[in-house]
């Protein structure tokens, strides 16, 4: 539905649009939301899915796309929940976000429903990996290039700060200081290696790093250093274990999807760890037949595209193949595994 002027104001699916049209112009009442979209409403388009998955998958990327006011269910969260996010440029910086369209994002991990348990696990792993985690904006980094430097890189700038511009990580030596020109590029970037290869569920190194300096503080006499050590490493279990299991959900959701409808024909979906990468009509000749088979090597066994080839959506994406699959357990029939 679209406001005047063609902004989208409410993206719905339906089995029966006439009736679920009908349906808005007898709503009653000024707080009863049909009424309300009704309100706004200019003019209406629509368009077909050829089974209720297709509808399910058109309806999610449209509302992520134009995220329209009156779908509120799915551009906002009914329930807390958070994602962490390896932000973009040279500088690349760990946060906590609230939402898969993050605008200086390369990289999603999550959902988590336990907010707070997610900041004080980022902030451990940032401490561990000298990866920032402070809120300087990648966009102004970019716009100036004197908000984030290392030494090696600008070796002119090397002590332009005497000191740093009030931040504890630094003055504790966990951060290198890219605020204030300090650090190397290459022993940056090996931290984010780092970061990514621990959120991957690859590597659990900043982990083993945690216990290990629990165990020396602890042999020094140290215990009250130790139960700060013990906490950070209980932290880092507790995401390494969630994003192991999201990781390995991830891998059982990679197969093909074949839908058939009452005419005879029907789609093939390919789904790669979740998110559905391309979708087709069953083929109904060799040479379709021969060019599916070529799309879906090169889906399923070529390299796993990152950044712009996979939408942001794709977190909110998996959930929905894996709800729908949960949902209607009879389907997985029609996968196969490739």
């Amino acid at each position: 539905m679209l406001a005047e002027g063609g902004r989208v104001v409410y993206v719905g699916k339906s089995r029966a649009l006439r009736t679920r049209l009908l349906s808005y112009f007898r709503a009653k009442g000024r707080r009863n939301k049909s009424a309300r979209i009704l309100r706004h409403a200019f003019a209406v388009e629509w368009s077909y899915a050829p089974n209720e998955f297709g509808a399910l998958l058109d309806e999610l990327r449209l509302i992520k796309q134009l995220r329209p006011h009156f779908n509120s269910a799915m551009v906002s969260d009914e329930w807390p929940r958070a994602y962490v996010a390896l932000t973009r440029g040279p500088v690349p910086g760990l946060r906590v976000v609230r939402r898969t369209d993050d605008a200086h994002a390369d990289g999603l991990w999550g959902p988590f429903r336990r907010v707070h348990d997610l900041r004080d696990a980022v902030h451990a792993l940032a401490e561990l990996t000298g990866v920032r985690d402070c809120a300087i904006d990648d966009a102004q980094s970019v716009q100036s290039p004197r908000t984030l430097w290392f030494a090696d890189q600008l070796p002119s700038r090397r002590h332009t700060r005497s000191r740093t511009p009030g931040c504890l990580r630094v003055d504790l030596g966990t951060c290198p200081g890219p605020c204030i020109g300090g650090g190397e590029s290459d022993t940056y970037a090996a931290g984010v290696h780092t970061v990514r290869a621990f959120l991957d569920a690859v590597n659990d190194a900043p982990l083993r790093e945690a216990w290990e300096r629990m165990q020396v503080a602890s042999q020094a006499m140290q215990f009250e250093r130790a139960a700060v050590w013990r906490n950070k490493a209980q932290q880092l279990a507790w995401l390494f274990g969630r994003v192991s299991r999201f990781q390995a959900s991830m891998d059982r959701l990679t197969f093909r999807y074949e839908t058939r409808d009452s005419g005879g024909g029907g789609r093939v979906y390919l789904v790669r760890r979740g998110t559905v990468r391309a979708d087709v009509a069953v083929p109904v000749c060799e040479a379709d037949a021969h060019e599916l088979e070529v799309l879906s090597a090169r889906i399923f066994h070529g390299p796993d595209p990152k950044g712009a080839d996979v939408p942001m959506y794709d977190l909110d994406e998996f959930y929905l193949v894996a709800s729908w699959f949960r949902r209607h357990p009879e389907e997985l029939a029609h996968t196969a595994v490739v």
